[in-house]
């Protein structure tokens, strides 16, 4: 009989052992993927911000131009006027 329970308790402690490390294992492959998943995550997050940031400068550049536009036209007006027109 007693054969029998440390048979039975060599199983189970195997078992556990084998448990533990596919656990350990499964963490540190967890680990890695979502290393790499914030890596990619952060490298579309800089690509947005670069992009973010050339949309902006075309926004400002286009305020600009409207400012521009409005002076030439007035211009034109004045001088159309000075003409005759």
């Amino acid at each position: 009989m007693s054969e029998v329970v440390t048979a039975a308790l060599i199983g189970a402690v195997a078992s556990i052992i084998v448990n533990v490390i596919t656990v350990l294992s499964q963490r540190k492959n967890r680990e890695k993927e979502e290393a790499v998943k914030e890596e990619r995550l952060q490298n579309r997050l800089s690509s947005i911000e670069q992009k973010l940031d050339i949309h902006n400068g075309y926004a400002e550049k286009l305020g600009s131009i409207s400012t521009d536009i409005a002076v030439i036209r007035n211009d034109i007006k004045t001088l159309y006027k000075l003409k005759g027109g």
